[in-house]
């Protein structure tokens, strides 16, 4: 059953967050320290960087003694240890070889995109895989925000192998569990935080990118762990330091994820930052830490866009007089309508969402029908196998998202009803999470396509928790076993993501012994699709010697990962 709310209690208090607070000071610093190096033109220094960024959070839980031995053996793990399993893994994705991989390179290599661009600096280091001349892939690593790319890069120097920056999303993904897990703790028995916490951390869209550098799933998680730590943020006391050292952090890492990221969190926090000013403005406590607070969003918010961003958000205004560039603008590069169905041309974006949300999961084109509509509690063998992409278009959050999502709208009523008639003062656990979720879905524009919105899955989750917590206020108790039916639903909806990652996972046991059969053999035959250039970081990083072909014969083909790689001896 529910317990009494005590979110006013220091959320900090457990030894959990205090790796989660590690955590955050070894992003931070790695960011900020690698953003001054790179704007006062210092290269090869990733070495240092990486040094000081793991030794500084160790001191400072050091100075505290808080239990550190412990806690420092697990933040070394997961800093340190933990690139070197994540690159046992492999990011087999168009998006993660063409571009992702391709900017991190260039940064562990030197490059300074602040000051130079892509194509100048190849042509003075050979260290590089040169991009081709007819490729864009330039365009997206010069103008796209950088955090993972940064700590993508620190993790290779450490590592020697590409894929180990992948470990930024096993991190962060830790980071919302211990986060959740303590924040819940404090309302629900240890039954219901432990499941809870679970669903929250297993977003679909962050489970069908756990081994790739996509990004769409860690702003999932920035978006939860940002709305968590604003909810303990008082404006009426003195600012908790950890708190705003924690908050600054992931503002920073989420406003540099994507360009839809610095809007996602700027939403957030102006939502809150408005809410406590209403709230609280005639109260003669709340002025001087206003001032506080406001100063801290300020620096937070400099310290994101002019310092950790200026490479993307300082440097395309300057060149591009937009911020932006290249997604929005006169100059504009559209790299959505292609990806879309036809039939979506035409489509209003509610009635893509709509459609989208109705329709079978599938990976559709530009070039096929409309998607396919179906029963929302029909489940076709054809979806789980759409689920290997880590961007499926059509039904991206799962076969029973839309059963869920009904069945959660049917339970919100009454358990609303039931919150503003017992506990008037909790209604804004509900409101601000629901204005930021609906706020940044219509900003985003193109909500139809499930990885641009992982927020959405908060919605549906939220509602569940919300009647679980309402059940203190029921006069039957066989009324509280009805909240096992939808969450059912939400967990048979989860488990073919899971089924997924772990079968891709299995996958990479194969890659590994085909790679070590390469090294072994001479003379390879290698071709590889135009542009998909992190493919040869992986060769290269194993020692694997090959040359590059426009094609190979079917029958010759020896190895063929997906459609990407494809060699003969």
């Amino acid at each position: 059953m529910p317990k009494k709310n005590n979110l006013t209690e220091n959320l900090f208090s457990t030894n959990s967050m205090s790796l989660f607070f590690m955590l955050c000071l070894y992003f931070l610093s790695a960011l900020v320290l690698y953003s001054i190096t790179q704007l006062l033109n210092v290269n090869h220094v990733l070495g240092f960087i990486e040094t000081i960024s793991i030794i500084l959070p160790i001191l400072y839980i050091n100075s505290k003694k808080e239990k550190p031995l412990i806690l420092i053996c697990l933040y070394l793990f997961l800093v340190v240890a933990l690139p070197f399993f994540s690159a046992k893994t492999y990011d087999l994705t168009y998006d993660g070889n063409a571009y992702h991989k391709t900017a991190i390179a260039f940064m562990k290599e030197g490059w300074n995109p602040l000051y130079e661009s892509a194509r100048d600096f190849q042509q003075d280091h050979t260290t590089v895989i040169p991009i081709n001349e007819k490729s864009k892939v330039d365009i997206w690593i010069e103008h796209y925000p950088k955090a993972t790319w940064i700590i993508g890069a620190l993790m290779y120097n450490l590592t020697d192998n590409i894929e180990a920056g992948k470990a930024v999303t096993i991190i962060l993904t830790l980071m919302v569990l211990i986060l959740s897990y303590n924040v819940l703790s404090k309302i629900f028995s240890k039954k219901w935080t432990i499941i809870f916490s679970l669903l929250l951390t297993l977003n679909p869209i962050v489970l069908g990118q756990f081994f790739s550098y996509y990004l769409d799933g860690l702003l999932g998680i920035c978006f939860l762990i940002e709305l968590l730590l604003l909810f303990y943020v008082n404006p009426l006391s003195k600012p908790d330091t950890k708190l705003w050292l924690s908050l600054g952090t992931i503002a920073i890492i989420f406003s540099n994820l994507k360009f839809t990221g610095l809007m996602c969190s700027g939403v957030i926090a102006a939502i809150f930052y408005f809410y406590w000013l209403i709230k609280y403005h005639k109260n003669k406590n709340f002025l001087p830490n206003f001032k506080k607070i406001t100063l801290y969003f300020v620096i937070i918010y400099l310290t994101a866009i002019a310092l950790v961003g200026s490479s993307s958000y300082i440097k395309n205004t300057i060149d591009h007089h937009n911020p932006l560039y290249p997604l929005i603008g006169k100059d504009k590069i559209d790299i959505v309508t292609k990806m879309e169905p036809k039939a979506f041309n035409k489509m209003s974006s509610f009635e893509k969402f709509t459609y989208a949300l109705f329709s079978r999961t599938e990976n559709t084109t530009y070039e096929r029908n409309k998607p396919k509509l179906k029963l929302p509690f029909k489940i076709y063998k054809s979806e789980v196998t759409e689920l290997y992409s880590p961007d499926t278009r059509i039904g991206g959050f799962g076969p029973y998202f839309t059963l869920s999502l009904i069945l959660f709208i049917i339970l919100f009523i009454p358990s609303f009803v039931i919150l503003l008639r017992k506990e008037k003062d909790k209604v804004k656990y509900i409101f601000i999470p629901l204005a930021a979720i609906i706020i940044t879905m219509l900003m985003v524009g193109e909500c139809w396509w499930a990885r641009y919105v992982p927020q959405f899955y908060l919605i549906p989750l939220g509602t569940l928790i919300l009647a679980v917590y309402m059940t203190k206020y029921y006069k039957h108790h066989f009324l509280t076993y009805l909240n096992y039916i939808p969450l059912l639903i939400l967990v048979i909806n989860i488990i073919p993501f899971l089924y997924v990652t772990e079968e891709t996972y299995r996958v990479f046991n194969d890659i590994d012994r085909d790679l070590a059969e390469m090294r072994s053999t001479e003379d390879l035959t290698i071709e590889i699709i135009p542009d998909h250039y992190g493919y040869q970081y992986v060769l290269r990083d194993k020692g694997i010697k090959y040359k590059l072909v426009s094609e190979i014969p079917e029958e010759e083909k020896l190895y063929k990962y997906f459609w990407r790689i494809r060699v003969k001896k």
